[in-house]
């Protein structure tokens, strides 16, 4: 996989011809102008023209490429392309979107609520089955308000947010509690009478030492997840809640992959001074390199310890096992995670339906239910997961704030429903 992502995102974005043999050129129409053509799971891509033509150019290799071709008011597509020959043409017409997805073979009702004129929805929670969503006016951090809908996303109550809170987040802590994040407080997020309020205040820095590391309780034990060296290197371990001792669970090291970083960037330092000045800029530089590397890599951190019913859930996926305990540490079960065929695609990010007790993750354009069982994934629905910033999963329903470019090009946010059992 990091291969794969090593050559990919060298892209260069909206340009005719290049000389080198080393490249593959996609072209073609889409019958649409503003399409999003990204390589799917990066923010790498090209839009196509008035006319519905695009062109891009990939490194030449033998792994399938995931190309998805996005845009409001039509159904997204993605397409797999082998970039081993010198020119490969994709022409299509975009199909308009239709209130029924038909995803992997599965009906899922799909429902949208558009932001309201000028405002930004850039973080969103599901809490005392309601949705929160946090929006602003622009780019001011100064006009915010959270604006409460019910779960099939129809408004019931807003509240204000006074101009001295500069809201980052919105979060269900670990405590079952909905908190508002600011650059230095936090606020608690609470149903007075029928309207709901920011309330109790507290320090930014205190309630991160406080509750940052802790990922749920149960009557025993209170279980942390600490993360080091920039998420490469994980340690679960859990405090009793009488005894007070530290118990260490599990240890996840992938810090070779940490100190791969500077090699990798090194390496594409001198792949850019080979590069003509012609294409000055369209490549990350060195140090947007490494960042990119560290966001796209794999992480230990997610590695997902989860629990129901006092039975304990850890998804391993360094060694690509789910192993199943009881809160004595005895293993129940223990199976390998069957990933889907198209392996460079996966992603790892474990999502939880705390309602219903199941676990799902994200697949390409796919959402796929894990049976922990076995290990074994099967698809469930569809999701626009490639532009999605946040995916929540509750009571059978995939909630998600996702960003598209509209019609005149322009990017617009919106909460996005799916019915997914």
């Amino acid at each position: 996989m990091k291969k794969l992502l090593l050559t990919i995102t060298l892209i260069l974005c909206g340009m005719t011809s290049f000389a080198q043999s080393d490249y593959s050129v996609i072209k073609g129409n889409v019958a649409e102008k503003n399409v999003n053509i990204t390589i799917i799971n990066t923010s790498f891509g090209v839009s196509s023209d008035d006319k519905g033509y695009f062109i891009m150019m990939l490194p030449k290799m033998e792994n399938k490429v995931g190309l998805l071709f996005s845009c409001i008011g039509y159904e997204d597509t993605l397409v797999s392309v082998v970039p081993n020959r010198d020119t490969i043409n994709l022409n299509f017409k975009m199909k308009k979107t239709t209130y029924m997805l038909d995803a992997v073979g599965i009906n899922a009702d799909k429902i949208t609520m558009k932001s309201e004129p000028n405002y930004v929805m850039f973080d969103f929670e599901i809490f005392d089955d309601k949705v929160f969503v946090l929006q602003r006016k622009g780019n001011s951090i100064k006009e915010c308000w959270i604006l409460v809908q019910d779960l099939w996303l129809d408004p019931i109550d807003t509240i204000s947010i006074p101009n001295h809170i500069k809201p980052e987040e919105i979060i269900v802590d670990c405590t079952e509690s909905c908190q508002l994040i600011g650059t230095d407080s936090v606020y608690q997020v609470v149903k007075m009478n029928s309207s709901y309020e920011l309330m109790f205040p507290a320090e930014k820095e205190r309630y991160n030492k406080v509750l940052k590391d802790i990922i749920f309780f149960t009557d025993k034990y209170i279980y942390f997840n600490k993360l080091k060296i920039d998420g490469y290197y994980s340690e679960f371990f859990r405090i009793g809640k009488e005894s007070k001792e530290k118990e260490m669970m599990f240890v996840c090291d992938d810090t070779k992959s940490y100190r791969n970083i500077g090699e990798e960037k090194q390496w594409h330092k001198e792949y850019l001074e080979q590069l003509p000045e012609l294409f000055a800029g369209a490549f990350p530089t060195p140090e947007e390199w490494a960042v990119f590397v560290k966001v796209a890599w794999f992480h230990t951190k997610d590695n997902h310890l989860d629990v129901i019913d006092d039975t304990l859930y850890y998804f391993d996926h360094l060694s690509g096992k789910i192993l199943t305990y009881d809160e004595e540490m005895s293993l129940l079960h223990e199976c390998e995670i069957t990933y889907p065929i198209e392996e460079d695609f996966w992603q790892h990010k474990i999502y939880k339906d705390k309602a219903l007790g199941k676990f799902y993750t994200i697949f390409g354009s796919a959402v796929n239910e894990i049976d922990v069982n076995t290990g074994k994934t099967s698809a469930v629905a569809n999701a626009n997961q490639w532009m999605t910033e946040k995916i929540i999963i509750h009571k059978g329903n995939l909630y998600a704030v996702t960003k598209k470019r509209d019609s005149a090009g322009v990017w617009v946010s919106y909460v996005e429903r799916i019915v997914i059992d």
